[in-house]
């Protein structure tokens, strides 16, 4: 089962990595530019509170595999990483930022250490 949880974890962290090379046409003014960038702020504060309930959620299980409940709540987090990529996908522009890009790996980068942590 751990083995199960631990791929569908590295899956969920590739696939939001892989995201960060795409590239996208940026001919937009600079009201909508600022515009995404509140949304790329925003989407990485929520995405930032979200790794800590997540990070919560894995030290629990992990200390006791054997609860149901907290093995529950962590595959529905697991589900919600593969969201997270998907939004993370489609806000190119914030991707494509270097700033923005920083940061998402930065917080991502806590799970790997979590899981270090854990030796997994």
């Amino acid at each position: 089962m751990k083995k199960l949880i631990l791929s569908l974890l590295v899956f969920t962290l590739l696939g939001i990595f892989s995201c960060t090379n795409t590239t996208k046409d940026k001919t937009k003014n600079t009201t909508e530019n600022e515009v995404e960038l509140n949304t790329c702020d925003e989407f990485l504060a929520q995405y930032e509170e979200w790794i800590d309930l997540y990070l919560e959620v894995i030290n629990d299980y992990f200390n006791n595999p054997s609860d149901e409940i907290s093995a529950n709540r962590y595959m529905e987090l697991m589900q919600e990483g593969f969201e997270w990529s998907t939004k993370w996908e489609k806000l190119v522009e914030c991707a494509d930022d270097e700033k923005y890009k920083q940061r998402f790996e930065e917080i991502s980068k806590e799970v790997e250490n979590k899981l270090e942590g854990l030796g997994l």
